[in-house]
């Protein structure tokens, strides 16, 4: 199946696919995910990078968490079953890291950036308010940047709101979690659209009710950003913790 798939949507310059994949999970207090609630709730985030082909390009949007240093490997434990972790996804669906086209980072805190490392040969498309901020963020949020985590040398492709990647791929900007925080919208050939939230939207919850993340750099910005992603006609949202929605493969 997983090989099918990938020779399917490489197989035409027309052709789109789309793959969830799991990086584990990790520990984190609940109420990070959603403002207002969950207190003293711990809670096991999943970690999903999405795998898009499109143009006969490998796109992989976040890349989950890394090694993490001392000071925060003591707050949060990474849980992985056999076959998950990034690196055994991708391998499982026959593509070695060199192989990866693009990285689209919806922001760059530790979660979703943690492996950026691996994919030397991409290019990383990063909002430029992101970049700017993540190397001097406000004291509030500095904890959620590990700078070894992004601070590397690779292809940076710095992005200035709403960007058309590919013939399928939209990138738009949803700020307040972050001050460049962007999702990625993929048009499918029958009219939907997978909506990967990034942390606009970390939980289900959050679309279907407008509760805004708890981790905040702005909370108008985060209800305005959720508006946005909840306007999107036939959307198949992915959101970036849940542990309902675990496995997606379009078409």
């Amino acid at each position: 199946m997983p090989a099918a798939w990938l020779k399917s949507a490489s197989g035409m310059s027309n052709e789109v696919g789309v793959r969830l994949l799991l990086d584990g999970r990790f520990t984190l207090p609940k109420a990070f995910l959603v403002y207002g609630k969950y207190f003293g709730e711990v809670y096991e985030a999943a970690l999903k990078p999405l795998l898009i082909i499109s143009e006969g390009e490998k796109i992989l949007v976040d890349t989950g968490i890394g090694q993490l240093p001392e000071k925060h490997a003591r707050f949060h434990k990474i849980i992985r079953k056999p076959g998950e972790g990034l690196e055994a996804q991708l391998k499982a669906l026959g593509i070695r890291p060199e192989e990866i086209d693009i990285v689209v980072n919806t922001h760059l805190h530790f979660d979703h950036c943690g492996n950026n490392a691996l994919f030397r040969n991409a290019k990383f498309y990063v909002q430029v308010g992101e970049l700017r901020y993540a190397y001097a963020p406000d004291r509030f949020m500095k904890n959620a940047y590990v700078r070894e985590f992004f601070d590397l040398e690779v292809d940076y492709v710095p992005v200035r709101g709403r960007y058309k990647l590919t013939e399928h791929v939209t990138l738009i900007p949803t700020p307040g979690h972050t001050p460049g925080h962007q999702s990625v919208v993929v048009e499918l050939p029958d009219g939907r659209n997978v909506v990967y939230c990034g942390d606009a939207a970390t939980l289900r919850e959050c679309i279907e009710r407008r509760n805004i993340p708890g981790v905040l750099w702005r909370s108008d910005a985060a209800l305005r950003s959720i508006d946005k992603l909840r306007a999107i006609k036939n959307a198949i949202y992915v959101y970036a913790h849940d542990n309902e929605q675990l496995e997606l493969v379009l078409p």
